[in-house]
């Protein structure tokens, strides 16, 4: 019998689980990194550590069959190694239980933005080769402790965002702001450790499946000038293919791989390397879709940019930025999802999984105590249209994910933009009671999950 699809809605641990002192965790990156403003740390999030049996109850109400969720390796080994903490293993074995009675397939991301700070301090973190060792050795006991019930396994999440956000990889190096060899290297070594993770699952877990997650770029070109549609194809190549090319294929691409070498910006690449790259593959590719972007000729450009979206062979049009109040800086662009799948899928020949996909606002609860979020149900009703389209044209699409089931703990902007299908009632500067309140998003994709029907 073929699995089903899955049908789902993703989080991480330092977004929502909170107690980041608690039960004998070790701090990690993301509960260290500078604070900005008034915005909401780690301590509590959306205290799904406390709150979880509640918050499995309402994912059972909602009827999804799977849930993803990531592990806090510092909640499993608060000093990145050594120790094994007992209460975190605890927790995790009680929710993975819980889940699977509930008939809900539990989804591990193996990282997610968060390495003990122990290392940092150690050794510099991801900037170091030995944290390819360690991070294989925490994956190796994360699919010993719960490969038994887990068989769905996700590595490293978005690694583009984690080599150049230093407030997530921790590590210490020259103008952050600045793409540089540092970032290539430390980018370098979360590959290798993606590999190493692979083969283990395939080792240890029985049946067990495992595929990298990407921040998938999909590029336009910014015209049908020449030079436009070059850069596009190079900012595609960068931005996405130089990540996944390794986990699918083995190897960095030819072209990316010169064009970084010209610029100095290119990591050290050992035979030891070359031989852990070709030692296992993934199952599928996950990829996380929120919308499309533009890319044209290089030119000089104003206003916010991550630094990947900084370089010297193309320019980046995020389109008309938008104030948190809007789902994001980007244009929505639904027919880009299905791009991106076929894309992948026609470059690899694995199957794909939509990962994270959703829509943010600021959206209160009016005086009844409700949340009309009605562009969210909007977006998600457009995106989920193309992943019925996909299945019945036979791409290989297995799985579907919102982002995310709880209003969280967001990157840069706290609790001021919320991504939920279930409203956490605080704010950055207050904790109130972080009472759970259904949005009609909720209901909507309840509705959905047990009709079928848009």
């Amino acid at each position: 019998m073929a699995n089903p699809f899955l049908w789902g809605v993703s989080t991480s641990a330092f977004q929502i689980e909170g107690a980041a002192t608690e039960d004998g965790k070790g701090l990690s990156t993301v509960d260290v990194r500078p604070g900005k403003g008034n915005i909401a740390d780690t301590s509590v999030a959306a205290d799904f550590y406390h709150r979880w049996p509640e918050d499995v109850k309402l994912l059972k109400e909602l009827g999804v069959n799977s849930f993803r969720f990531s592990l806090s390796w510092s909640r499993i080994l608060p000093n990145g190694t050594g120790v094994v903490n007992k209460d975190g293993i605890q927790y995790y074995n009680r929710l993975i239980d819980q889940l699977l009675r509930n008939g809900i397939r539990p989804v591990v991301t193996l990282n997610h933005f968060d390495m003990p700070e122990t290392l940092i301090k150690r050794y510099n973190g991801w900037l170091s080769r030995q944290s390819v060792d360690d991070f294989s050795a925490y994956a190796k006991l994360a699919f010993t402790l719960f490969g038994d019930r887990v068989k769905t396994w996700l590595t490293i999440n978005e690694p583009l965002m984690l080599m150049f956000n230093p407030g997530y990889n921790g590590s210490h190096y020259a103008d952050p702001d600045t793409p540089s060899v540092h970032n290539y290297q430390m980018l370098h070594y979360i590959l290798l450790a993606e590999k190493k993770a692979m083969k283990l699952c395939h080792d240890i877990v029985p049946e067990g499946k495992i595929g990298p997650v990407t921040a998938f770029q999909n590029v336009y070109a910014a015209s049908k000038n020449s030079e436009d549609i070059q850069a596009a194809r190079i900012a595609e190549e960068q931005l996405s293919y130089w990540i996944l090319d390794v986990a699918a294929k083995g190897h960095y691409p030819e072209d990316t791989l010169s064009r970084l070498q010209l610029l100095k910006l290119a990591p050290t690449v050992t035979n030891e390397d070359t031989e852990i790259f070709q030692s296992s593959f993934p199952d599928f590719i996950a990829f996380n879709y929120y919308a499309s972007i533009t890319a044209g000729a290089p030119k000089k450009q104003n206003g916010f940019l991550p630094p990947f979206f900084r370089s010297v062979d193309f320019s980046i049009d995020m389109g008309e930025e938008r104030k948190t109040n809007k789902w994001s800086a980007m244009r929505a662009d639904p027919a880009g999802l299905a791009m991106s799948a076929k894309k992948l899928v026609n470059r690899y020949h694995l199957p794909v999984m939509v990962t994270e996909n959703g829509y943010a606002d600021t959206m209160m609860p009016d005086d009844n105590g409700e949340i009309h979020d009605c562009e969210r149900i909007t977006f998600l009703r457009e995106h989920i249209k193309v992943c019925q389209r996909l299945l019945d044209e036979h791409v290989p699409i297995t799985g579907y994910f919102i982002w995310s089931f709880l209003d969280s703990l967001s990157g840069r902007e706290g609790f001021s933009k919320r991504y939920g299908l279930v409203f956490v009632n605080r704010t950055d500067t207050e904790l109130r009671d972080l009472r759970r309140i259904p949005k009609d998003s909720y209901y909507w994709y309840q509705h959905f999950l047990s009709t079928g029907g848009l």
